[in-house]
């Protein structure tokens, strides 16, 4: 009873652990300190162990089943144990970039750009076709500035709007608007993990690939709504009528583009002038980047007095994350000294003269991973490790598009990912329903990324 009740009375702090070992971490990527490298690494297994006490049950087996078969697959490919540890700076990176995002988010909900962009939500007619496309519109912006939240904040307004629909329909249009957004937001977002790996592993610009990703987006956010505001075209809802203030919309629609811009110009500008992991650069850009910005707007006060309750509140509730990507750390340089990359790359080698195939193939191995629990970081990890020998021979851009839009589509639609579990969480249905309405739209977007990927050939 006393151990339990001391664990509770550590996790009230649990953001001071986390935080000294990010900052612990970031400063060595500029001393290069072989010590210090020992100290963070050796930490991070302590700070997995103290983690996992405090993670939910499924986070607690799926990160086990990591653990133990990353170890063994490490020591079968004769890794000596005590540098099995140093194998969790490969995640650290990753881990520091979400702990710093929640000062993002609060810059733009203390600058109540969350609300001017609810207006939207106020449709023209009481046609549920009409409330998609805004639906999806404003998830869409949201996810831009505080990716995943955004579906807490958009759930949160439309479930109360939407509560005299049947369940059923109700929960199929939130699924679908909000799920659908965030994959196709976040598919050319300097913030997605999943888009720095890439960028990092095939040594391509993000600028080249930005044009390209909002392409895709685009083009499948136009098919999207176009089908299913078909599907919803019959239904009606009633809304309460609310005055929107158009010039107050385009206002802030305009200073919301002009610091998309300056963020992604700094981030570039970090980049290339410090020569750092892309996932690194974001993670240092945050914090300064939206201090200054709250200084523009004049909230600094409420900036640092909100970021900072937001920041202690998200990572004291990291424990799932942590032991999440530390565990994935361990799986996927176990998974790395195993012959089943060889087996991979084998089937790579025989295809490697047929672009299309390699994509097809890179869309696949998502899907079926996704479905049985891998996490895509962990995927794309083994992937960028086997295709690295095509990209003499595929143009690398075409396959890095490929790596991140399939990586992206399945989010919508994979049951165990982070949004579908939060999504099917607030809405209290099974994550499998969430494939059901999204499966096929994860298909239409990876086959619009292989088609722009060939196109780039």
């Amino acid at each position: 009873m006393k151990r339990f009740l001391a664990l509770r009375e550590i996790r009230k702090y649990q953001y001071i652990i986390y935080g000294l070992l990010f900052l612990l971490f970031t400063c060595n990527i500029f001393i290069e300190s072989y010590a210090i490298h020992v100290i963070v690494s050796w930490s991070s297994v302590f700070i997995f162990f103290v983690s996992w006490l405090w993670a939910s049950k499924l986070f607690k087996v799926i990160s086990t089943f990591f653990v133990i078969s990353g170890i063994t697959m490490s020591l079968s490919g004769n890794v000596p144990w005590y540098e099995i540890p140093s194998q969790t700076s490969t995640t650290l990176p990753m881990l520091v970039f979400l702990s710093i995002l929640p000062w993002m988010s609060t810059a733009f909900s203390v600058g109540e750009y969350d609300q001017n962009l609810g207006s939207i939500l106020q449709p023209k007619t009481n046609n549920l076709s009409d409330l998609y496309s805004r639906g999806f519109i404003t998830i869409y912006s949201l996810v831009i500035f505080i990716n995943v939240s955004a579906i807490y904040v958009y759930l949160q307004i439309l479930m109360n709007k939407m509560k005299n629909i049947n369940p059923i329909t109700r929960h199929s249009f939130l699924i679908q608007t909000s799920l659908r957004a965030l994959a196709l937001a976040v598919i050319w977002s300097p913030m997605e993990i999943l888009v720095g790996m890439t960028v990092d592993g095939t040594n391509i610009s993000y600028l080249a690939y930005l044009p390209w990703l909002l392409l895709c987006s685009f083009l499948t956010a136009f098919i999207n709504i176009v089908i299913s505001k078909r599907k919803f075209k019959d239904l009606q809802i009633e809304f309460e009528s609310n005055q929107i203030d158009k010039k107050l919309l385009r206002k802030a629609f305009s200073k919301l583009f002009i610091v998309l811009c300056l963020f992604l110009s700094t981030i570039v500008t970090v980049n290339h002038f410090f020569e750092l992991n892309f996932i690194l650069s974001v993670s240092l850009v945050i914090f300064p980047f939206a201090f200054v910005w709250s200084i523009f707007m004049r909230i600094t006060p409420l900036f640092l007095k909100g970021g900072w309750r937001s920041w202690k509140a998200y990572n004291n509730g990291m424990q799932n994350l942590v032991t999440l990507f530390l565990a994935l750390s361990f799986f996927s340089n176990g998974f790395n000294n195993t012959n089943f990359p060889n087996l991979l790359q084998s089937i790579v080698n025989q295809i490697s003269n047929f672009a299309l195939l390699i994509f097809i193939f890179i869309t696949v191995v998502y899907f079926v991973f996704a479905m049985i629990g891998v996490h895509p970081i962990a995927t794309i990890a083994v992937l960028l490790e086997i295709l690295q020998p095509l990209f003499n021979v595929i143009n690398p851009l075409s396959i890095g598009i490929v790596l991140i839009v399939s990586s992206l589509s399945i989010s919508a639609s994979a049951p165990y990912g982070i949004s579908a579990t939060l999504t099917a969480q607030q809405l209290r249905v099974s994550p499998y329903q969430i494939t059901r309405q999204n499966f096929l739209f994860s298909v239409l977007m990876s086959v619009v990324g292989i088609m722009i990927a060939l196109f780039l050939l």
